[in-house]
């Protein structure tokens, strides 16, 4: 499956993202998505919110 977005070089500076198996994750927890969505529109706790950029690495 194809990636949603492009992966880019340089990290979202204000992003922590700890999912190692995302294809857009970075060691030192950095995000190379070159955009981030998160889902869903009316989350009203933190466990109910997820990342919808996430793509899984080939190599999990």
């Amino acid at each position: 499956m194809p990636d949603r977005v492009g992966r880019v070089n340089n990290p979202i500076s204000r992003v922590k993202c700890i999912v190692d198996s995302c294809t857009y994750w970075e060691q030192g927890d950095h995000c190379k998505a070159e955009t981030i969505e998160i889902q869903p529109p009316h989350a009203l706790e933190t466990e109910t919110t997820d990342c919808g950029t996430f793509s899984k690495r080939e190599e999990f």
